[in-house]
């Protein structure tokens, strides 16, 4: 049986709607939004559905489940303070808010946050993984289903400049990515209970690269990569599938195209294409380096962030690269990765500005839009509405109707 990509991974997440933005850049990563009647102008007054503000500072990504919004923050002298948050969509009332206390190292970047992983969700619940390594999964109504800390399991976890790798969701399995230099590992979680379904250990490094899940038939594959390879392991068991030497890149995340793997590395972006049971290079184009953000497949094409603010756009086939459009201004960094829907590509600097382009082969700028407000998260697409993340709030962004 052939399932396409996103239905796949509908089916294997347990959700019932393709509108949804259930984990971090929302459908298996994809950064792309199947929503119409976005808008493409605004500011921090004009088209501005709702404002929520947040405790403390916040660099995650909001998730969307039908009519409800999560996202995570963190506060404190010391962000030892964590908060999941759910808002209700329509209206950005905080429907309610859940607080844990630290339990591993509040050490991270003066950029970052000890909410910088992206919580995601299931059919069951809604998941949150914080910096600290503390672990929770509460249902809709914001009932505790279980709680753990990571570094009461394993000490030897060492969080020095802050994490920020997401969780996802295969099946009944949260995949949590736990790379650092102590006790480094992926594992993947029973939903339901918290417990560990299976775990295998990763080399001692920092790495902040959120897994990509790979649909094989009826089964998937978690494609993640580090400084030194792209490795895929079987989602049911934890075993290696494939490995593929990369030169070192361990930021952005990888993204699908059809069977082929489009991999961040610090050469540029790579593709992989099957070879038997393994993969192989299928092309590599060094002008797509995209740093921080992960790069962004809309229609045939493949798009990144370059440099200090270069929006590139390449074939997917090939590689070769169609055009390049300065974006952004000069003192303004990218850390959010860009999103795409109805025909708009959507790339947000850490100055609040987001630059609106038309997707296609011609560089064509549509908009620039100033939030007057740091923004470090990537934006999610639900509702008719984009939910842009700032480091201390939230804002729904909607075209007046």
């Amino acid at each position: 049986m052939i399932f396409r990509p996103f239905l796949a991974v509908l089916l294997f997440a347990g959700l019932a709607s393709a509108s949804d933005w259930p984990q971090f850049r929302g459908l298996n990563a994809s950064g792309v939004s199947d929503e119409t009647g976005l808008p493409t102008t605004w500011s921090d007054k004009d088209n501005v559905k709702w404002k929520a503000d947040l405790p403390g500072r916040s660099v995650s990504s909001p998730i969307v489940v039908g009519k409800k919004v999560f996202v995570t923050s963190a506060s404190g002298p010391r962000f030892e303070r964590l908060h999941a948050l759910c808002l209700d969509a329509d209206t950005g009332k905080v429907l309610w808010h859940r607080q844990l206390a630290a339990t591993g190292n509040t050490a991270c970047h003066p950029k970052s946050s000890m909410a910088a992983p992206t919580p995601c969700a299931n059919a069951d619940g809604v998941y949150f993984l914080f910096a600290t390594a503390d672990l929770a999964a509460f249902d809709f109504d914001g009932n505790l289903k279980w709680y753990r800390s990571l570094t009461g399991d394993y000490p030897d976890i060492s969080n020095q400049v802050g994490m920020a790798a997401s969780p996802v969701i295969w099946k009944d399995s949260l995949i949590v990515p736990m790379d650092n230099v102590g006790d480094s590992f992926l594992a993947a979680v029973d939903t339901s209970y918290g417990t560990n379904i299976w775990k295998v250990p990763r080399p001692k490094e920092i790495n902040w690269v959120t897994p990509t899940l790979r649909p094989v038939g009826d089964k998937a594959q978690i494609v993640f990569s580090s400084m030194k390879e792209a490795i895929a392991y079987d989602a049911a068991d934890g075993k290696k599938a494939w490995s593929v030497a990369t030169p070192g890149a361990g930021v952005p995340t990888a993204i699908l195209h059809g069977d082929n793997v489009l991999v961040p590395s610090g050469g540029g972006l790579m593709s992989l294409k099957p070879e038997g049971t393994s993969m192989a290079e299928a092309w590599k184009s060094p002008k797509l380096a995209t740093g921080y953000t992960s790069p962004l497949v809309y229609r045939d094409r493949v798009y990144g962030v370059v440099g200090a603010g270069n929006f590139v756009c390449s074939d997917t086939k090939t590689g070769r690269q169609i055009w390049s459009e300065r974006i952004g201004k000069g003192t303004s960094k990218f850390w959010a990765s860009p999103v795409a829907a109805d025909g708009h590509l959507f790339a947000f600097d850490d100055g609040g500005n987001c630059t609106v382009l038309k997707a296609g082969d011609e560089p064509k700028i549509v908009a620039t839009n100033d939030l007057k407000a740091e923004i470090m998260g990537t934006a999610a697409i639900a509702n008719g509405s984009l939910y842009i993340p700032t480091v201390n709030g939230l804002y729904c962004i909607s075209a007046k109707r």
